[in-house]
């Protein structure tokens, strides 16, 4: 398992939106990370919004231009460091 630091590096693994460039090899920043925490007292990621300044389009409500929300329902949360 990789620890998840804000401002790693990161690479998107899977196509999430093609018009705005969201795309399987889009590198990015960590920013945010939310997690749960189990009965065991270990922490799961749920969501991580990442800096992505390849990318183009309207951002989500609440986050600004270049800032992409990964979320483990719709992608899985893999990461590679791309260097």
């Amino acid at each position: 398992m990789i620890p998840l630091v804000i401002g790693m590096p990161v690479m998107i693994g899977q196509n999430f939106d093609v018009s705005a460039g969201i795309v399987n090899g889009c590198i990015g920043t960590l920013q945010s990370i939310r997690f749960f925490t189990d009965d065991n007292g270990d922490r799961h990621a749920t969501s991580c919004v990442i800096h992505t300044p390849s990318t183009s389009g309207d951002p989500l409500p609440h986050l600004t231009i270049q800032q992409s929300v990964v979320l483990p329902d719709t992608v899985d949360m893999s990461f590679m460091n791309p260097f």
